[in-house]
């Protein structure tokens, strides 16, 4: 009875033993399926992190374009006001022409006018 006894924990130990020798084994596959998992994750995140770098110089190099390009058309941006603007510093230029020349045809009439005035003032005999 007693050996009878002993067996059955011998055997009862050899179970438990091999039992957690197995659920060992199986945590450890676990454990590197796991590592793997993990590491591979590690390395797609690197990957997706050099993406969205690449994405965002990307969009920041197309912003500074957009808005050089924005102020070479003007503030506006739409081409009719373009073409206002332009109109614009055409007439602009026009009129400063007009009033350059028309100072210029005074300035010259005053001028004639002086040598009238120092005529009579001052005479001259040489003709």
């Amino acid at each position: 009875m007693l050996q009878e006894r002993i067996e059955r924990f011998l055997q009862r130990k050899e179970f438990i033993n091999h039992e957690g020798e197995t659920r060992i084994t199986s945590l450890k596959k676990t454990h590197e399926t796991l590592q793997r998992q993990l590491d591979e994750r590690s390395t797609e995140c690197a990957a997706l992190e050099g993406k969205i770098f690449g994405l965002r110089s990307q969009v920041l190099l197309s912003k500074s374009v957009k808005s050089s390009r924005d102020e070479a058309r003007g503030q506006s941006g739409d081409l009719v006001g373009v073409a206002a603007a332009k109109m614009k510093k055409v007439v602009s230029k026009r009129h400063m022409i007009d009033t350059a020349r028309a100072q210029a045809e005074e300035i010259d009439y005053l001028r004639q006018e002086l040598d009238k005035m120092r005529q009579k003032t001052f005479p001259s005999f040489v003709k």
